[in-house]
């Protein structure tokens, strides 16, 4: 059971840095200057955002069987 525990954990800080990795890079994007385009901003970053966070809070938020 602590091994699923810690796995959520680590799971919710990944989840952490990768949405403010988006959330900065949007920031930068449509304030600062634009570094990257619009199709490789959304791909490398807003797609795996969102693809993980989906996965943290219904997949592991839930509870897995077995754990």
């Amino acid at each position: 059971m602590a091994r699923c525990i810690d796995e959520l954990d680590t799971w919710r800080v990944a989840t952490f840095v990768v949405v403010m990795l988006a959330v900065g890079v949007f920031c930068v994007q449509r304030f600062v200057t634009q570094v990257f385009d619009v199709a490789f901003e959304v791909c490398v970053f807003h797609v795996p955002a969102v693809a993980i966070v989906v996965y943290v809070f219904v997949y592991l938020g839930r509870g897995r069987k077995g754990c």
